[in-house]
């Protein structure tokens, strides 16, 4: 099963055992049809039933079963949220998920140049963080002007400007 990171737990919520939920993709309709969602925390993975969620501004508030008060949630602060890659938010036309992103080959006239190992956020856009085949690694905006074609199911971005390589 293919799995996403869709959030990470920041704090608690109240008394109850709510904790308090930043969404990665900023949209949060998507996590009030979670059923179940795995906390990973220093390589340690722990499946959590949801009892409810409910939006609170632009985060998420969730109830998981078995975390009843905001001691109870101390553990799992920091927490990425993970679920199989369906129940993430759905992608609309040109957008990707980066973790789609990072499984791709930098290509320039059907040269494969480097593999994108890292999505960066940086102000108004993304930049991809590439390691060369030749050694080096750069940081390549994420916008028209450098980046053409995305294929995911192919696994390759298309670079139209060779010049930011070097």
């Amino acid at each position: 099963m293919e799995t996403l990171v869709i959030g990470i737990l920041q704090r608690s919520h109240g008394v109850k055992g709510f904790v308090r939920v930043k969404s990665l993709s900023g949209e949060t309709a998507h996590f009030l049809r979670l059923d179940w969602v795995v906390l990973r925390k220093e390589g340690q993975e722990t499946r959590f039933e949801v009892e409810q969620a409910k939006v609170s501004g632009k985060d998420v508030l969730l109830k998981l079963k078995g975390i009843d008060s905001p001691e109870a949630s101390l553990p799992y602060l920091s927490s990425e949220i993970v679920v199989p890659k369906e129940k993430a938010s759905p992608l609309k036309k040109n957008e990707y998920y980066m973790g789609d992103l990072c499984r791709c080959t930098l290509i320039h006239r059907e040269e494969s140049v480097g593999r994108v190992v890292s999505v960066v956020e940086s102000g108004p856009s993304f930049l991809l963080e590439v390691e060369l085949f030749k050694g080096k690694t750069v940081l390549i905006p994420f916008v028209d002007a450098w980046v053409g074609e995305v294929k995911i199911e192919d696994g390759t971005i298309e670079l139209r400007n060779p010049e930011i390589l070097e």
